[in-house]
């Protein structure tokens, strides 16, 4: 599913996050989430129930739609952890970051080199 980064997108998703304790995701204060770490971002989503709601924001879409074309779309609310957080930390790493494209890889850096 497509990420948006948008400055609407950012101002929606800022209250959910500053309520989280982790607006320097979209605000470029890093101080405020270097010691962030993946079970720590999950259990603050989880406990204030918001996660439905973000992915809904982050995608543009009122629900999951899977890349196999076999699965219908579900609600947000029936996603597992793993459907919301495959949502939430690509656009983490793209706003901290930068974009993220993990279906096309780089190709590799070719060796140096070297004379003999």
């Amino acid at each position: 599913m497509k990420i948006h980064t948008d400055v609407t997108t950012l101002s929606r998703l800022y209250p959910l996050f500053k309520e989280a304790g982790f607006e320097g995701v979209l605000t470029g204060d890093f101080s405020l989430i270097q010691d962030l770490t993946l079970p720590d971002l999950a259990a603050r989503l989880l406990s204030r129930g918001s996660m439905p709601q973000i992915c809904a924001i982050i995608t543009k879409s009122d629900a999951y739609i899977s890349d196999d074309p076999a699965q219908p779309p579900k609600s947000w609310e029936l996603c597992s952890r793993e459907e919301c957080l495959g949502i939430i930390l690509p656009f983490v790493i793209d706003i901290t970051i930068g974009p993220l494209n993990l279906k096309n890889p780089p190709d590799p850096i070719p060796p140096l080199e070297t004379s003999s």
